[in-house]
C-alpha cells in the first residue's frame, strides 16, 4: 500500500505539491482494492482541490 501511494504522488499528484510544505497521506483500506489508475486519479483530484492555507505573516510560531 505505502509504496503504490508513494508512486501515485511521484507520477501523478508531487506537480500540486509545494516546496517547503509537508503533506499527509492517510491510506484505507479500500485502497488495496482499487487499480492503480483509480488510486493515482483519486489523490491528483484531491491535492488539485485542497483549500490553500494561508499563515497570518506575524512571525509567531503556530502552536501545534
Amino acid at each position: 500500500m505505502r509504496r503504490r501511494l508513494k508512486e501515485a504522488v511521484r507520477l501523478h499528484a508531487g506537480f500540486a505539491m509545494q516546496p517547503g510544505h509537508d503533506y499527509v497521506v492517510v491510506a484505507r483500506r479500500d485502497v488495496l482494492d482499487a487499480s492503480f489508475q483509480e488510486l493515482a486519479a483519486e489523490l491528483k483530484l484531491r491535492v488539485e482541490t485542497r483549500p490553500k492555507h494561508r499563515r497570518s505573516g506575524d512571525g509567531r510560531p503556530r502552536n501545534v
